[in-house]
């Protein structure tokens, strides 16, 4: 198929509402939805109204009943869905950051192992984690960074100082590309899961995060990073579903944001015990009926499973 060039020009909101309206979707205020179109871009609101468009979809006419309001519904809930995940990973991430640093710190007795190419599997692992500290270091204006280069000669802070400066994954990939010893296999104990079913997890929670953080749309999306799915976690999980890749009565074999959130209150149990995630979304989900939680993957029975009861 040969391509062409992009020819479409630029219309004023009040010409987008008109366009909408056209093809179909139903508008109860012209002047609400070109307020809302100003703020929220044309092309972000069109993230949400996909599942609204009768085939062929490339022709963007809306099927019999949808609602400008119902779009925006959808756009609130996901705005305020990436609000919870993200706290919801903060907390992951911090727990996450204090077993690598307390487990690696003592199976070397020193907080400066990461200095130490041997405890890297490669050569290279060690020289990229290497820079990346030392860039965050140097980069960072944090009083207790200052405070340590006022006082010590070293050149890097020990790992429970230098750590904090890191991204959540660049502490992923560091600990992935340790050595694997006893002690690192302790911190995806203290998570209760097996390590390769840890560092599958973790990667799955730094790309959801990165969505939270970039804006993106995590209602009715696919992950493109599948969790590896576990036989038998140590805690309350979630029976085989169509969230299971190996479910074979299952068309759609690839994970949707059920799956990640799945991840999330499980790995935030061990985190925060006392934390408040399941109660929020169910609240959340009771707010906006609107969203269609199954485009996200929840089964029928998702609030009856152990992992939510």
């Amino acid at each position: 198929m040969s391509k062409i060039p992009y020819q479409k020009l630029p219309k004023t909101f009040n010409e987008q509402v008109e366009l909408l309206e056209s093809r179909g979707l139903y508008i109860p205020n012209k002047e609400r939805a070109a307020g809302i179109l100003e703020r929220v871009s044309y092309n972000r609101l069109s993230n949400y109204w996909y599942p609204m468009l009768v085939e062929p979809k490339e022709l963007e006419n809306f099927k019999s009943g949808s609602s400008f309001e119902t779009i925006f519904k959808l756009y609130q809930f996901d705005s305020e869905l990436r609000t919870l995940v993200f706290n919801a990973i903060e907390q992951i991430e911090v727990a996450v950051r204090t077993q690598i640093i307390y487990h690696l710190s003592h199976q070397y007795g020193t907080g400066f192992w990461f200095l130490e190419k041997e405890c890297f599997q490669s050569i290279k692992a060690y020289s990229n984690a290497l820079i990346r500290i030392q860039d965050a270091v140097d980069e960072t204006k944090q009083a207790f960074i200052v405070k340590y280069k006022q006082r010590y000669s070293d050149e890097l802070p020990p790992s429970w100082k230098s750590f904090e400066l890191l991204s959540f994954r660049m502490i992923y990939s560091i600990y992935k590309n340790v050595k694997r010893t006893p002690e690192k296999l302790k911190v995806s104990d203290f998570f209760g899961l097996n390590y390769e079913v840890f560092i599958s997890w973790l990667d799955t929670l730094v790309y959801i995060r990165n969505i939270c953080a970039h804006h993106a749309r995590l209602w009715n999306t696919t992950l493109t990073i599948t969790p590896v799915w576990p036989k038998k976690p140590r805690g309350a999980w979630v029976s085989r579903s169509e969230n299971d890749p190996e479910n074979l009565h299952t068309k759609d074999k690839k994970l949707k944001t059920y799956a990640g959130l799945c991840i999330i209150q499980f790995v935030l149990g061990k985190s925060n015990p006392y934390n408040k995630f399941k109660r929020r979304l169910s609240e959340l989900i009771s707010e906006y009926p609107e969203a269609d939680i199954q485009h996200m993957g929840f089964t029928n029975n998702w609030s009856d499973e152990a992992l939510w009861a």
